[in-house]
C-alpha cells in the first residue's frame, strides 16, 4: 500500500501542496470531511511526476469553504491553524466559476494551480447526453457514480485519517494492468462525453480499454451517441483536450475516428497546425506563470473566421476576461512586436521597461509566432538574463552602508539595475561607488598607516637547539680527600701583552766615540 502522505508531499508541486494544505485546513475549521479525488489520486498512484489538477470532494456544503477561498481568508481558529509566518502565503484566487446546480466551483489560483471543489453527490440521467440531476451523498456513493475505476479513488485529508485510500471499485488493480474500465453498462449511453474522455485518457496515459469496455465503446460509436452532447459538455471536453500536454495526439485520434464533429462541426472541418502545439508546450516551460491553454485554443481555431473564433471562445473558455484576452492576441502582439523591433528599444533598459507588466501569455505568443532574432533575443533576455541580474543586487550590503529602506532606496536600486544591464556598471567596486553617489553616502575615510615596529628576533626553535647544543663548562679535576681546603677562585685570564712595533735599526757608533769613552774611564 502506497504512503499517500509521502506521495502528496513529494509529487505535488510546492504551489499545489500549498493549496491542498490551505483547503484542508479550512475544511477542518468548518467541521467538514474533505477528500482528494479523481485524476490527482490516479496520477499519484500511477507514479506520474506531475499532477495536472486538484479535485476535492466535500461531504456537506462546500460553499462554506469556497466563500473563504474567494475572500482570500485563512482559517481563524483550528488545531492546524497556520503560524503567523505562514499567513502571508495564503493562495489568492485569480478566477472562480461556481455552478450552483452541483454546488461545485472551478478555481484558478494566482500561483498557477487549478482546482475543483465539489459536493459529494449521486447523479441521475433522465435523458442521454443531458446534464444529470444531482443529490447530496456520502463519499462512497460519489465514487461509484464516476466514469472509470481509475478515477473512482479518494484520499482522505481529515487529520484523523489523512492519507487513507478509498478504492471501492478496485481502481489500483486496473492501473497496474494499464486498463480503463467503465463502472456499468449504461456508462456511454448516459454520458456520451465519456467516449471522448476515454480516448483522451488513453492517448495521455497509454492505457487500453478493458475487453468489456471496448465492446461498449464500439457500440456507442456505432450508434452515434457522441452526437448527442449538449453545447456545455462539448465546450468542457474541448477545454480538457486543449489543456493536455499534447493536444495534437487527442485531436488526431478524434479526427481519424470521425468524432471531432461531435464537439464542433466547424472545428472538425478546419485545418489545424498540429506541429505548433509542441512548440507552444516547450516555450511555455520557459515563461514563468504562463498557462499554454489560451495559445492552444488560438492555434486550434486559427483557421476559422473571426465570428466562429468568438463563438468557440465563449463555448470553450467561458470567462469574459479570458475571452477578450485570447481574441485580442493578434492585435496586441503586432503592436508590441513593432515597438520591440525598433532601434529605439535596442537599449536594454528601454526594452525592459516596455516588456514589464505585459501579460505572460502575450510574451509567449510573440515567442511562438514572431521568429525575428531581435524580438526573440529581447524577450528571452527580459525573462531570464535581466531577472537574474535584478536578484543579485546586494541589498543587505547597501543597507549596511547606512541607507534607509523606502521608496528612495528602491528607486536607487532600479537605477543601478538599469545601469548594469546597459553595461555602464561592470564590477562590484563600480556598483558600490555609484550607490554611494546616488544615496549621498560619503566614501569611508581610510585608516592612518601605523608605524611599523621593529620585528623581534625569532627565538630559537627546538630543532635548532637540538642541532647545535650549547657547550657545557668543563668540570674541574677531582681532588683527593686529603687536600680538601677552601676552593681557590678561578684565575683571571691574563691578557697577552701587545708587542711594540720594532724600532728601526740605528747605525753603529763610530770608533772615535768609543775611544772617547775609554779616555773618560781612565781619568
Amino acid at each position: 500500500m502506497s504512503d499517500y502522505n509521502f506521495l502528496m508531499e513529494s509529487r505535488l508541486s510546492p504551489e499545489q501542496y500549498q493549496v491542498l494544505t490551505h483547503v484542508s485546513r479550512m475544511a477542518v475549521e468548518q467541521g467538514l470531511n474533505i477528500y482528494l479525488v479523481g485524476g490527482a489520486v490516479r496520477d499519484l498512484t500511477y507514479g506520474f511526476e506531475m499532477v495536472h489538477d486538484l479535485d476535492f470532494a466535500v461531504e456537506g456544503n462546500p460553499q462554506r469553504i469556497i466563500r473563504m477561498i474567494e475572500a482570500g481568508r485563512g482559517p481563524a481558529t483550528s488545531p492546524l491553524a497556520p503560524r503567523a509566518a505562514e499567513s502571508a502565503s495564503i493562495p489568492q484566487v485569480a478566477f472562480l466559476d461556481f455552478d450552483p446546480r452541483t454546488d461545485s466551483a472551478e478555481i484558478q489560483f494566482t500561483n498557477g494551480v487549478r482546482a475543483e471543489i465539489a459536493m459529494t453527490r449521486t447523479e441521475v440521467y433522465k435523458r442521454p447526453g443531458m446534464r444529470p440531476e444531482a443529490a447530496p451523498a456520502m463519499i462512497f456513493d460519489d465514487l461509484r457514480r464516476r466514469d472509470f475505476s481509475v478515477n473512482a479513488m479518494a484520499v482522505s485529508l481529515h487529520p484523523n485519517s489523512r492519507g487513507l485510500l478509498l478504492d471501492p471499485t478496485n481502481g489500483v488493480a486496473d492501473i497496474e494492468r494499464r486498463e480503463l474500465r467503465v463502472l456499468h453498462s449504461r456508462s456511454f449511453s448516459e454520458d456520451p462525453n465519456r467516449i471522448y474522455r476515454l480516448l483522451r485518457l488513453g492517448a495521455r496515459l497509454g492505457f487500453k480499454p478493458a475487453e468489456r469496455t471496448a465492446n461498449l465503446l464500439a457500440s456507442a460509436i456505432a450508434e452515434e451517441r457522441w452526437a448527442k452532447l449538449d453545447p456545455g459538455r462539448q465546450g468542457r471536453e474541448l477545454q480538457a483536450i486543449l489543456r493536455e500536454d499534447d493536444p495534437a495526439k487527442t485531436l488526431r485520434v478524434l479526427s481519424d475516428r470521425g468524432l471531432a464533429a461531435g464537439l464542433d462541426r466547424k472545428l472538425a472541418s478546419a485545418r489545424i497546425p498540429y506541429e505548433r502545439f509542441a512548440r507552444i508546450r516547450d516555450l511555455a516551460r520557459t515563461v514563468s506563470g504562463c498557462d499554454p491553454f489560451l495559445l492552444n485554443f488560438h492555434n486550434a481555431v486559427s483557421g476559422l473566421s473571426r465570428a466562429h473564433q468568438a463563438r468557440l471562445a465563449k463555448k470553450v473558455i467561458g470567462n469574459r476576461k479570458l475571452v477578450q484576452t485570447v481574441l485580442s492576441l493578434d492585435r496586441e502582439a503586432r503592436k508590441l512586436a513593432r515597438s520591440l523591433a525598433s532601434p529605439r528599444f535596442g537599449v536594454p533598459s528601454r526594452a525592459y521597461k516596455l516588456l514589464t507588466g505585459q501579460p505572460p501569455t502575450l510574451l509567449l505568443f510573440l515567442l511562438v509566432h514572431y521568429p525575428k532574432p531581435q524580438i526573440q533575443k529581447r524577450i528571452k533576455n527580459f525573462l531570464h538574463k535581466y531577472a537574474l541580474v535584478h536578484t543579485r543586487l546586494p541589498r543587505a550590503e547597501f543597507l549596511a552602508m547606512g541607507a534607509k529602506p523606502g521608496p528612495k532606496f528602491e528607486k536607487i536600486l532600479e537605477q543601478l539595475f538599469f545601469d548594469q544591464i546597459d553595461g555602464k556598471i561592470r564590477t562590484p567596486q563600480q556598483l558600490a561607488k555609484e550607490f554611494r553617489k546616488l544615496a549621498g553616502i560619503p566614501e569611508p575615510i581610510p585608516p592612518k598607516p601605523s608605524k611599523k615596529a621593529k620585528p623581534a628576533k625569532p627565538a630559537k626553535t627546538a630543532k635548532a637547539m637540538q642541532a647545535k647544543p650549547a657547550e657545557s663548562p668543563k668540570s674541574p679535576k677531582a681532588v683527593s680527600a686529603k687536600s680538601v681546603g677552601p676552593a681557590k677562585p678561578p684565575e683571571a685570564v691574563k691578557a697577552k701583552p701587545v708587542e711594540p712595533a720594532k724600532a728601526a735599526k740605528m747605525p753603529k757608533p763610530k770608533k772615535a766615540a768609543s775611544s772617547a769613552i775609554g779616555i773618560k774611564n781612565r781619568k
